[in-house]
């Protein structure tokens, strides 16, 4: 798999996310553990404001939204925002939702908590972090939104990624995925990491979907008739490991914690 070696790469993959189709298809994406939450609370002393940074269709900002007086659900994508606001349908007044990047928006005031899902690695960190560390002492970052392990055994993933990626020109890559999504941690003085493992039930038609909110598998970018054609394969491969069509995923979210750097270590 290729990856941005700069910036200005990282902003024009992360362009996909503006797309309306990857927005919907998002939603399908799995939860992160509801027991990352509980713990996650337990590490904030302040339950004023908190901040979901590149929220998406707001999983994390949903999720904090009954625990603060106030969350900005924050993502450069108006198509996300959208979706966002459609799955909380009104239920939190408290969710402030917001149009902007993140090297662009400016805040007043501080934040109890900012939070992060696996869109960390997309800002520039070198704009983004100097300024958390004027408004928090806490950044959570939650990751593991993707089954840690295939429902189809990880070889067999494997090969599907590696034959799909070859028919986009790309190379499969698993230590440059690790790498990239791991930049960000050169900005904070880590407190802690944790782990929590628990089984997410999708369809298989869901899962499939999924698979299209992110960057490489985006329709938009594939085209119609090979994106057609990835699906059918894809539900050829994960249809025989589904009960009644639902597949059952190990899922593991990761969560660190600590607080934002002014400069990169």
């Amino acid at each position: 798999m290729s990856f941005p070696r700069n910036q200005a790469e990282r902003d024009e993959m992360g362009a996909v996310f503006a797309e309306t189709d990857v927005a919907r298809c998002y939603v399908d994406r799995p939860p992160y553990a509801p027991a990352l939450y509980e713990f996650l609370l337990d590490q904030v002393a302040g339950r004023g404001r908190a901040l979901d940074l590149g929220c998406g269709p707001g999983k994390i900002a949903i999720a904090l939204a009954r625990h603060f007086l106030g969350v900005v659900a924050l993502d450069p994508s108006a198509a996300m925002i959208e979706a966002g606001q459609a799955a909380d349908a009104g239920r939190h007044g408290n969710i402030d939702w917001v149009v902007s990047s993140a090297e662009a928006y400016e805040s007043g005031e501080g934040f109890d908590l900012v939070a992060a899902g696996t869109s960390i690695h997309w800002p520039d960190h070198a704009v983004v972090f100097p300024k958390l560390a004027g408004w928090t002492r806490m950044v959570a970052i939650v990751t593991g939104d993707a089954p840690a392990r295939a429902p189809c055994g990880d070889a067999a993933w494997e090969a599907f990624l590696t034959r799909w990626l070859a028919r986009l020109g790309r190379v499969y890559n698993p230590a440059g995925l690790t790498a990239e999504g791991s930049r960000h941690e050169a900005w904070m003085d880590i407190a802690g990491r944790e782990r929590f493992a628990f089984t997410f039930r999708q369809s298989v038609e869901a899962f499939i979907s999924s698979q299209h909110s992110r960057a490489t598998w985006s329709r938009a970018a594939m085209g119609r008739a090979l994106a057609d054609e990835f699906d059918r394969d894809l539900d050829d491969l994960m249809r025989p490991f589904a009960t009644d069509g639902r597949l059952a995923l190990e899922m593991v979210s990761e969560l660190t914690w600590g607080a934002p750097r002014q400069s990169r270590a």
